[in-house]
Formats: C-alpha cells, structure tokens, sequence
C-alpha cells in the first residue's frame, strides 16, 4: 500500500466531546504510523495546547497549528518548518479600539509565547481553554512586552451579536490582502485574525511535498468550517459524523461514527487494514 499523508483536525474529530483521546484512537493512529503513513495534527489550536495531545497521540511528524500559519516538528528540527505572520501593530490597534468595537479581550500568540490583556470567557465555558486563564506563562499584550509578529490573534467580543460588525471592522481597517478574519460558529463570541491567504490547505500542502505523498493518497479529517479548505483540497475530505452540515456538502466522504464512538479510527482502521 502507498503511503499515505493523513490529517487529522483535534476537537470533534480526533477528540471526544471530553477532548479527550481514546484509547481506540491512540493505538490506531499509532499503528497508521508504525506502517509508514504520515499522521499529522492540523488544528487551529495553539502549539500550547496541542503538544499534550501529539505526546499522548506519540506522534513523530510535524504538526500544523493556527489553522495553517504555522508548520514545526516538535522536539526535533525540520527543513521545512515555516511560519506565516501577522504585523503585531494589528494587536495594539484592536487594544485601542476595543471598547469602541464590543471587545473585552485580545490575545496574540506565536509558537512559544501568548500575549493577552485578560482571561477571556469565563471557565467552565466551551470556549475558555483557548484563552489563557491565568497570569503562567502569559505576558500581558502591550508594546513593551510584544515586539514580535504573530501567527494568530483571538478577539473575545462582548457577545456573539458584535461578531458580524467587528468582523467587517477588522477587515475594512486592515485589508483582506493582510488579514482574514474567521468567526467560530455558532453562539461563539470569538474570532480569529488570521494572516490573509492561509488556511489548513496550507499546512497540508507543505507536508505533501516535504514527502512526496501522491495526491491520490492524501486523506483529510475535519468536523467544521475552518476545516473546508483542508478538506476540499485533500482528495479524500472526510468529514466526521458530527459534522457541519455545509462542510458534508463538499466532502468526499464521511465517517460512519460520530467523535464519540471513534469514527476517525474505525474509518482508519478499515482503510489501512490496520490489526490493532
């Protein structure tokens, strides 16, 4: 069998709705790559909050993070690590315009560092393990501490009902040729400032060609809309059960189970052949 180049998106895909991995799905996504194939993290996620999951997952190729702005290989270095930035003065420009645009936090975040000007949503809510939540590890985001560019920044607004009008804000401000500007979905308050042109068909992109994958072979896994780009370039987009309706749209396929019930390593596990 061709090896193939697999990406696998964490929340709702990879992870179950504890955000957790399953056993299951450790030891399938292990055996994938003791065969050969290419496993590899996408996710919007932050490199803070994905090495847990690639240490547990014990995973060995690189790892795409801030849905596509940044491409590294953990603990060891890579000939084609790259990093896509955006100006941090955007960072201190939405600083002082905050009020004035319903916006309650700002974070701004590179490989190894994360700015913040506060804590973002309350703990316990769906979104809160995206913010930093405490003073460890976090600088606070102003011009003496942020003298760097940035691979993404986060904007908490007040509400999920400022999500539309900051979004046009930003983008007008700042131009879609510097900047895209990404809404979570749903009843989220957040939004992603993004560097313009980059997304999770990046990342993927550069890992095809660092190992020569054939097209044919590449397989991708995601469950919403900041996967679309991934999974219409992939040329096996699988979307999970669980799944957004609009990204099952344009999907080549879809796993028979939900995140909950292992559908990314059942479907794994019968493509490959895999024996556990």
């Amino acid at each position: 069998m061709d090896r193939k180049l697999i990406g696998i998106d964490l929340d709702k895909t990879t992870l179950n709705d504890a955000g957790k991995v399953s056993d299951r799905t450790r030891r399938t996504l292990q055996a994938a790559q003791r065969e050969g194939h290419i496993v590899s993290i996408v996710t919007g996620r932050p490199v803070r909050l994905s090495m847990d999951i690639y240490d547990t997952l014990g995973l060995q190729s690189p790892m795409i993070n801030f849905n596509g702005s940044l491409g590294h290989k953990p603990y060891q270095h890579w000939d084609h690590e790259y990093s896509f930035n955006i100006d941090r003065e955007i960072a201190f420009d939405l600083l002082e315009n905050a009020q004035m645009m319903g916006i309650d936090t700002v974070v701004a975040e590179s490989k190894n560092d994360v700015w913040a000007n506060g804590n973002g949503p309350q703990r316990g809510t769906e979104d809160a393990i995206f913010f930093p939540q405490d003073e460890t590890g976090r600088k606070m985001l102003d011009r003496l501490n942020l003298q760097t560019d940035v691979n993404a920044i986060l904007i908490h607004a007040e509400n999920a009902l400022h999500q539309s009008q900051i979004q046009h804000f930003v983008t007008d401000r700042y131009g879609a040729d510097r900047v895209n500007v990404k809404t979570w979905g749903g009843e989220s308050p957040v939004l992603e400032v993004a560097p313009a042109g980059v997304s999770k068909d990046t990342g993927l992109d550069v890992l095809r060609k660092a190992y020569d994958i054939k097209r044919d072979d590449i397989y991708a896994f995601g469950d919403e809309m900041n996967d679309f780009e991934m999974i219409g370039y992939a040329t096996h987009g699988v979307v999970m059960k669980n799944g957004n309706p609009e990204l099952k749209a344009i999907a080549d396929d879809m796993t028979d189970c939900t995140n909950e019930e292992d559908g990314l390593a059942r479907y794994l596990e019968k493509l490959l052949k895999l024996s556990l």
